[in-house]
C-alpha cells in the first residue's frame, strides 16, 4: 500500500490562537499523543504502507514531550521517506541541542510557519542561533518567476486605484510610480512589491550539517468547520453540500495519522475529538454521522483495508460538516487562547488523542 502524503498529527495543545484554524487548536483543546503509546501499530503499518513523504505537526507538535522521539522513531520506520516538522517555532527552549541533532540524523526538514508577519524579525534570529553557519536564500528570487504573478499583480492594483494613476503590470512601472501612490498602495490598501515579498517569498536555510529549514508567511486561514453558537457558548458544524465542500477542501489529500489509525483527512476524526472536550451541539442523526466516522486500523481485514485505500481520495458523508465556499481570513495570531465553548472535560494536557475520558 503506498500514499503520496501522510500527517502524523501528535497533540491537541498549541500555544497559539489562530482564527481559523482547521484542526480547532485555537481553543483549549488539549492533549498529546506520546510516542509509545500506539508505536506497535507504527510498527505493524510500517510493514504494509509506504509514502512519498510524511510530516510531523499538531497543534505545536515541540510542547509535545516526546518530539524527539516521534522525529527519530518514524524515520526509522520509514527511512527512505521525506520527511518534516511544521512548527510556529514560539516555543524557543525546544530549539536545543537533542533537536537539532536529531532533525540533523533524520534529514527532517523543519517549517516554521509565520503566523503573523511581526515575527519574522524574532524568528529569523532564532534559527540563526539555532544553526550552524547558515546560508539564507529567498525563494523565488523573482516574483515575476511565479504563475500568474503578472496577472494576478495587475488584477489586485487595478481594484485599488485611482482614476489617476497609470498601469502598472511590471517592477518598472511600480518602482516608477510616484512616492505618494505607493505610499497609499501599502499603508491605506496594504499592497507593494515589499509586502507581496513577505507574502509570497519563503527563506530556505541550509546549514554546515545539512539541517534544512523553510519559513513561510502563513497569516491567511480559511473559515473553519467549527461555528460558534455565541448564545449558547456551544459550537455546531456546517450543513454543506458534502461534495460542494471536497471539491474546494484544502485538506482532502492531507491524509492523517493519530492513534495508530489513518483517516482520510483530519476534521474527519477530529471533529469526535472535540467533541468529547467541548459541546457541539448537533441533530440526533448529524451527530451520529459524524460518529460514524471509523478510520483504518493496522488489524483491519484485506477487504475493508483496500476499500479504504482505493477511496480515500473521494468525498465521504461527513464532508458537509465543513464549508462549501472558502474566504481567507488574516490570522492575527495571539497567545491568548480563545475561550470560548462549554468543556465537558476539564482541562488536561496529558489527555490521551483518541482515548478522550468523560
Amino acid at each position: 500500500m503506498h500514499l503520496d502524503y501522510l500527517e502524523f498529527y501528535i497533540s491537541h495543545t498549541c500555544n497559539f490562537n489562530c482564527i481559523g484554524c482547521n484542526r480547532f487548536n485555537n481553543y483549549l483543546f488539549t492533549g498529546h499523543q506520546r510516542w509509545h503509546e500506539h508505536l506497535k501499530a507504527h510498527q505493524q503499518w510500517a510493514e504494509k504502507l509506504t509514502f512519498d513523504r510524511y510530516r510531523i505537526l499538531g497543534g505545536e507538535p515541540l510542547l509535545n514531550p516526546d518530539i524527539v522521539d516521534w522525529i527519530r522513531g518514524t524515520k526509522q520506520l520509514w527511512p527512505n521517506t521525506e520527511s518534516f516538522i511544521s512548527t510556529n517555532a514560539s516555543f524557543k527552549r525546544r530549539f536545543d541541542k537533542d533537536l537539532y541533532t536529531a532533525l540533523v540524523d533524520t534529514q527532517t526538514v523543519l517549517e516554521i510557519g509565520l503566523h503573523d508577519i511581526n515575527r519574522k524579525k524574532e524568528v529569523l534570529e532564532l534559527v540563526n542561533n539555532f544553526t550552524s553557519n547558515p546560508v539564507i536564500k529567498r525563494t523565488p528570487l523573482d516574483l515575476w518567476e511565479l504563475p500568474n504573478f503578472g496577472a494576478n499583480w495587475a488584477s489586485s492594483y487595478n481594484r485599488i486605484r485611482d482614476e489617476s494613476w497609470p498601469d502598472c503590470n511590471s517592477v518598472e512601472e511600480w518602482n516608477s510610480l510616484s512616492d505618494t501612490i505607493k505610499q497609499e498602495c501599502e499603508q491605506v490598501h496594504h499592497f507593494s512589491l515589499d509586502l507581496e515579498a513577505d507574502r509570497l517569498q519563503y527563506y530556505n536555510i541550509s546549514d554546515d550539517n545539512g539541517l534544512q529549514v523553510v519559513i513561510k508567511l502563513e497569516n491567511f486561514f480559511y473559515q473553519p468547520a467549527l461555528l460558534k453558537q455565541p448564545e449558547r457558548n456551544t459550537f455546531t458544524l456546517h450543513n454543506s453540500d458534502p461534495y460542494k465542500a471536497h471539491e474546494v477542501c484544502a485538506s482532502k489529500y492531507c491524509h492523517h495519522m493519530m492513534a495508530g489509525k489513518i483517516s482520510k483527512c483530519g476534521p474527519s476524526v477530529l471533529f469526535q475529538e472535540f467533541d468529547r472536550q467541548f459541546e457541539v451541539e448537533l441533530s440526533k442523526e448529524d451527530r451520529e454521522l459524524m460518529m460514524s466516522y471509523k478510520p483504518l486500523t493496522v488489524d483491519a481485514d484485506e477487504e475493508t483495508t483496500k476499500n479504504f485505500f482505493d477511496s480515500i481520495r473521494n468525498p465521504i458523508d461527513q464532508c458537509k460538516f465543513c464549508p462549501q465556499t472558502y474566504a481567507p481570513e488574516e490570522i492575527n495570531s495571539s497567545i491568548n487562547k480563545d475561550k470560548f465553548g462549554k468543556r465537558r472535560v476539564p482541562i488536561n494536557t496529558h489527555t490521551k488523542l483518541g482515548e478522550v475520558d468523560g
